[in-house]
């Protein structure tokens, strides 16, 4: 088992303790913890992993004094230090359940099949309740494991490992050419690398583990940035050996999965000639031909969100379509972020593993974590479209297109909305502590009367 960790504090605790509470045959379990911290992470496992070892377990603290090749190259100097056949990756905010080993390698058949690379488990929540973003970003990923996995499955498409809670056979990495740092994506790299050698992905609907999402715009916007700038470095890497492969036959659809975030750029530029298409600025065709493609991809959209959440046994009620309206807010408000993202991934190789951050089980973001957090440069790409699109309302409602300019009021509420929620996630808690140190001071200062 292999535990990538940077700088993740307390909650590092939390899945040492789950992976060390297997109820599989200890004799056959070894545990490597891949701290690559620079904090006071380490000081706090130490004991820990003392207890762990003094119990008779497996468990090494594995440090390499340096981030070279990031997570992919922690996973890989783990894997040079053990001969195990089976490794299970887990990232830090994940609890598996003390099942999670056995219902894959002893109550199940899936790695019979010498062709199984990865079994990869579904990902749950601790958060998802924290906020109406952890709410909305649930329903987003739920769609990925509860709608678009089991139809790769079912009909034989090409699985993608998603980075954590799931289970390799080791001789499928080492096959595929073993972890690469050369993209932001290593999970996306190295699944197509073995499919792309006649090995596969299996996926269990059934077998969950709990993780963390992101509980603020700042931290959403980093790790939607890596996946976006990941997932086009390995088009670049890979989509030419992928469309001539003969080992893969769904083509079309796997070069898709790798440049998925191509629909970004398009969005956005969609949205900065529609208005002008509906003032009669450009041909009347386009705007006929633009309206139905939205209206489809809506329709699309929104169909895998309410399915998914069916499917989870959700009820439809207030609070998901709540929930799905923001989380359609939140896909329209992000494009700019996720559009530079995808660009700077098709001409850049590799770049800094930002980590995103965690707070662990679900709590408030911390006043040092938040600190923490810096503003990315895209917000005033963010702040400039913002008000491009602010002139195109005012414009289409003096030119009596109230329909249009509704729906472009809609779009500048949300692209406000997540400009003012990072400034707020960036200086908030600074100005919260200065008013507290203030308050403070001016307690101290204030004589009291005697009695």
């Amino acid at each position: 088992m292999q535990l990538p960790l940077f700088n993740e504090g307390t909650i590092a605790l939390a899945i040492v303790e789950a992976v060390c509470a297997f109820d599989y045959p200890a004799e056959h379990l070894q545990i490597q913890v891949l701290d690559d911290s620079t904090d006071d992470t380490p000081v706090l496992l130490a004991p820990l992993i003392a207890r762990m070892q003094a119990r008779g377990l497996d468990i090494r603290h594995m440090r390499r004094g340096n981030r070279q090749g990031w997570k992919a190259g922690a996973l890989a100097w783990g894997l040079a230090e053990s001969t195990a056949e089976f490794v299970a990756i887990f990232d830090a905010d994940f609890v598996p359940s003390p099942d999670f080993l056995r219902r894959i390698l002893i109550d199940s058949v899936v790695f019979d099949d010498p062709a199984t690379a990865f079994l990869q488990a579904r990902w749950t929540y601790t958060n998802s309740d924290q906020n109406l973003l952890t709410r909305a970003q649930s329903i987003l990923i739920d769609r990925h494991f509860a709608i678009q996995k089991p139809y790769q499955l079912t009909k034989g498409r090409t699985l993608a490992f998603n980075g954590s809670a799931g289970l390799w056979r080791r001789s499928a990495i080492d096959a595929a050419g073993g972890w690469s740092a050369d993209t932001l994506c290593e999970d996306l790299d190295l699944s197509y690398r073995c499919a792309l050698v006649g090995l596969k992905g299996k996926y269990d609907f059934a077998l969950s583990c709990p993780s963390e999402i992101p509980s603020s715009i700042l931290a959403f916007k980093l790790q939607q940035r890596r996946w976006a700038k990941g997932s086009a470095q390995c088009f670049r890497k890979l989509g030419a050996d992928v469309f001539r492969s003969r080992q893969i036959r769904h083509h079309w659809e796997d070069i898709y999965a790798m440049a998925g975030y191509v629909v970004h750029p398009i969005m956005l530029v969609y949205f900065l000639l529609w208005p002008w298409v509906v003032r009669g600025d450009l041909p009347w065709p386009l705007l006929l031909a633009s309206q139905a493609c939205m209206t489809i991809a809506n329709i699309t959209v929104i169909s895998g969100f309410l399915m998914a959440a069916f499917a989870l046994g959700q009820r439809a009620g207030a609070n998901l379509f709540g929930s799905l309206a923001f989380a359609l807010i939140l896909g329209m408000a992000l494009i700019v972020n996720t559009t530079l993202a995808f660009f700077a991934g098709l001409f850049e190789k590799a770049g800094v593993f930002e980590r995103t951050p965690k707070h662990g089980r679900g709590k408030r973001t911390t006043r040092s974590e938040s600190l923490q957090l810096r503003l990315h440069w895209s917000i005033y790409f963010e702040i400039a479209f913002l008000v491009y699109m602010l002139w195109l309302t005012i414009l289409l409602f003096a030119s009596h297109h109230a329909g249009a300019a509704i729906s472009c009021a809609v779009f500048v509420g949300s692209m406000g909305f997540i400009v003012l929620s990072q400034l707020t996630d960036r200086f908030g808690p600074r100005i919260r502590l200065m008013t507290e140190q203030a308050a403070a001071f001016c307690r101290l200062a204030t004589p009291r009367s005697s009695s």
